[in-house]
């Protein structure tokens, strides 16, 4: 059992059908975009990517860039071109086409990240390439948001504000050649496959080269990497068959973007501070990226002090919800779901969360049963009393049927906010648990051993009990990583 994929094999057929292909090929940069940002930074931290930083290409994007002090939350947008420019010789041409295949320049991917230096925490989210919006500069003509890309950085910046009113701070750009590049440079990435995987569309061609038969952790290297994450037609061998991805760019997405957390674990744990591993992936961000005019590497280096030890898994993902149609023209493309997407774009807003409200109750709309799970003598009919002159409708006491450690409340259905209520009346905050079949009462007061009576003012909800436990079933599975 080997992993075998050869760039060669993406056009096997002959050059003409090649031509007819429809290209680019979709694939995440992101990880690119990350790492080199990242190596940027850290070389800042050492105190020479002056001279290096100044080799990296810019782009003038001063007027159009959102303007916010340094140390705030800012927004990059990370952008993968599908420009052939660098193409030259017969294994590039092969695998990728030249210039004339792509038709111009437009974004295969398009990446928003969010780092916010004060909780060192980044978030992410990814525009899919189908995405219908309105094009910036065009007279409210509607087209793929990737479209937007032939005009320029400028106008792909200028589309993404006017359609979801997110500002850019910062951008970054990269091709096909330094995705590969950067990922031989950090010695591969690896990644957990539960299945062999490959890629074939309906005629059975493997476009994009991917054909992978060992399962667990598979050291990718630039190429294997790069036919990993353009895939368009994936298929998994599960139960003695090959079943492809249904979900089409959406799955795409989901796994690019898994990638890209697990690339840049990885990298941070191989060393990425190693001034030889260092010095490499400087070169490939000199040879393929392209900043703003406005990156400033003090910023670069401010950052790196402060995400210097955080932990990858501050990275946090953010899928925006969308839904396939047609356009007027028959063409197939997606339409985000603006109500579902609202809370994600919010994030890159900069506007908080809201957080969800419980309605306004009083002590004298909850009905609550009391039972002694303690096993204190009286125990029950006390903390009637003391809930009756607070205001609590008490509607019978007992003991329960085991003898608890913790006190619990359990609730029915929609009564969580009675719940929460009668736990802020409580010295010690009890465990609160959703209970469909608790309905003759709107909750249960199970005291336990650790039950230290009433409080006559009640403590802010937040502050009064933990979260409400969930069904056992409720917990998500736990993803094998490498």
């Amino acid at each position: 059992m080997y992993v075998t994929v050869s760039l060669r094999e993406m056009d096997s057929g002959p050059p003409a059908a090649r031509l007819r292909r429809s290209w680019p090929q979709r694939f995440l940069i992101t990880f690119n975009c990350l790492l080199i940002a990242m190596c940027v930074m850290a070389a800042s931290a050492l105190g020479y990517s002056y001279y290096r930083f100044g080799n990296i290409p810019r782009v003038a994007l001063g007027d159009i860039l959102a303007d916010e002090p340094p140390g705030r939350p800012q927004n990059y947008l990370l952008v993968g071109s599908d420009s052939r420019a660098f193409v030259q010789g017969e294994e590039d041409e092969n695998s990728f086409g030249d210039e004339s295949d792509s038709g111009g320049q437009r974004a295969d991917t398009i990446i928003l990240v969010r780092i916010d230096p004060r909780t060192e925490t980044a978030d992410m989210t990814s525009f899919p390439r189908d995405l219908w919006v309105t094009i910036a500069g065009t007279g409210g003509r509607q087209d793929r948001i990737n479209t937007s890309f032939a005009g320029g950085p400028s106008q792909l910046i200028e589309t993404i504000e006017m359609n979801f009113d997110i500002p850019i701070h910062h951008y970054a750009q990269v091709d096909f050649k330094g995705f590969r590049e950067l990922v031989d440079a950090v010695g591969g990435v690896d990644v957990y496959l539960d299945a062999p995987v490959r890629d074939r569309d309906a005629s059975g061609s493997n476009v994009s080269g991917l054909d992978i038969d060992r399962t667990g952790c598979v050291t990718l290297d630039g190429d294997q990497a790069l036919a990993y994450v353009r895939s368009r037609h994936y298929e998994e061998f599960v139960d003695g068959r090959w079943r492809p991805d249904v979900t089409g760019d959406i799955g795409r997405i989901t796994r690019q973007q898994s990638f890209v957390a697990t690339a840049v674990r990885q990298a941070l744990e191989k060393g990425l501070l190693n001034p030889t591993k260092l010095n490499s992936l400087i070169g490939v961000a000199e040879r393929n990226f392209t900043l703003d005019d406005e990156l400033d590497p003090n910023d670069l280096l401010d950052l790196a002090e402060r995400f210097r030890s955080s932990d990858p898994a501050a990275l946090q993902t953010h899928p925006l919800p969308t839904e396939p149609g047609t356009t007027a023209a028959g063409a197939a493309v997606l339409y985000l779901l603006e109500g579902e997407a609202r809370e994600a774009i919010n994030i890159f807003r900069g506007i908080a969360p809201t957080a969800p409200q419980s309605p306004a109750v009083s002590p004298s709309q909850v009905t609550v049963s009391i039972l002694n799970g303690s096993g204190e003598e009286g125990q029950a009919a006390e903390t009637a009393g003391e809930l009756a002159q607070l205001g609590f409708n008490v509607a019978n006491t007992g003991n329960a049927s085991n003898q608890a450690r913790s006190t619990t409340i359990r609730y029915g259905s929609d009564e969580q906010a009675r719940a929460e209520l009668l736990a802020s009346y409580l010295v010690q905050p009890p465990t609160l648990v959703d209970d469909p079949s608790v309905s003759s009462v709107d909750v249960v007061l199970v005291t336990g051993a650790d039950y230290a009576g009433t409080r006559s003012s009640p403590l802010p909800v937040d502050e009064a009990s933990p979260p409400t436990s969930p069904p056992e079933s409720a917990a998500e599975p736990v993803e094998p990583t490498c």
